[in-house]
């Protein structure tokens, strides 16, 4: 009998030494995210992407790519496409009459045509309305949930252009995104003095 009383006794210790042991355990790996938590907090945040899409976006369909700057669309519940510019960004002329092809032109329309292609394609709007005098709707257009003013503007097939208020809203991006793209030489920027304020020229 005494010996199985010490048995029991043992056994309990052991079990309640290997309760304390685990709930050791856990309070350590919890300190540890925490720790892991808090470093993270003070890293630079490097992944590179364009703006994400707003709540407030308005679904189209894709009908073609007129440019680099332009496309052509099909709201939901219509039938008639309309033309999209792209606000804030200007890219060279491909297909404007009579005027030559220009330097990166038909590199940003197709750059435009990858971005956009086979892709879930919405509008935003800013706060000056949403047509232009001849009729175009100005929006930043999204695929996927990516800027894709944005995305022209940092592999440097744009500059920033026509900025006119209140139709602002991601000015501050933009700029970002083409002094870098400029920093970087790229496309449009590799050639010297041919974007200028008011448009490009060989």
């Amino acid at each position: 009998m005494r010996k199985m009383k010490k048995w029991i006794i043992t056994m309990a210790i052991v079990a309640i030494t290997g309760g304390f042991g685990a709930i050791h355990i856990d309070n350590m790996n919890e300190k540890m995210n925490q720790t892991v938590t808090s470093i993270k907090s003070f890293l630079p945040f490097t992944e590179e992407k364009a703006t994400a899409a707003p709540e407030n976006t308005v679904p189209v369909t894709l009908n073609h790519v007129t440019d680099g700057d332009t496309l052509s669309v099909t709201f939901e519940g219509e039938t008639k496409p309309k033309t999209v510019r792209l606000l804030l960004i200007d890219t060279p002329e491909s297909v404007k009459p009579n005027t030559p092809v220009q330097p990166y032109a038909k590199e940003a329309s197709n750059y435009m045509k990858e971005l956009v292609s086979n892709k879930k394609l919405t509008l935003e709007y800013d706060a000056g309305g949403a047509t232009d005098k001849y009729g175009r709707v100005l929006a930043y257009v999204y695929a996927n949930g990516k800027n894709i003013n944005e995305m022209m503007l940092k592999e440097g097939y744009a500059r920033v252009a026509y900025v006119y208020e209140p139709n602002t809203r991601y000015l501050s991006d933009f700029k970002k995104a083409e002094t870098e793209a400029k920093k970087n030489n790229k496309n449009i920027w590799s050639k010297q003095g041919y974007v200028t304020n008011n448009g490009f020229q060989e």
